[in-house]
């Protein structure tokens, strides 16, 4: 199964784009993996914040195609323990799934659309995380659920 971790913008600090290749290479050994970053508007005084939603949400979508299984990230989801997590994972192989994305939306979230996309909406926290910081939480937690899944030692 291939995961796709859909982002708008880049990871901007160095400390935590290094965690982040450290973690997606990991990942690797258990799938195949793409990285697709949107192009992001940034919080504009300019640009009304829907239209900052509906451009970066176009962006998603496209990059999402059809087909594959969608995951959206958003502080009001569904939370789960890394054990169930991991089950999750296993239950999308286990139904021969092709593709899952996962997508990590801007600084002001995302479009309407794109959650009307979305097979499950995912909260890693109830808190609002930075972009950064979410997508490495959510590297670190794949990749946790395929050790977990495969019963290696890393998740105790």
């Amino acid at each position: 199964m291939k995961i796709t971790f859909v982002a708008v913008g880049s990871v901007k600090k160095s400390s935590i784009a290094e965690a982040s290749a450290d973690y997606l290479k990991r990942i690797k050994r258990y799938a195949p993996v793409d990285i697709v970053e949107v192009k992001d508007e940034g919080a504009s005084l300019k640009m009304p914040r829907e239209d900052v939603l509906r451009k970066e949400g176009q962006r998603i979508l496209s990059a999402l195609g059809q087909g594959g299984y969608t995951v959206v990230l958003a502080d009001t989801g569904s939370s789960m323990t890394s054990a169930a997590f991991s089950k999750f994972i296993e239950g999308l192989m286990n139904q021969g799934r092709k593709n899952v994305s996962f997508v990590v939306g801007g600084a002001y979230g995302l479009h309407k659309d794109v959650y009307g996309t979305a097979d499950l909406v995912l909260s890693l926290s109830a808190m609002t995380l930075p972009h950064d910081l979410a997508r490495l939480f959510l590297y670190e937690q794949v990749y946790r659920a395929f050790t977990i899944m495969r019963g290696e030692p890393y998740s105790h």
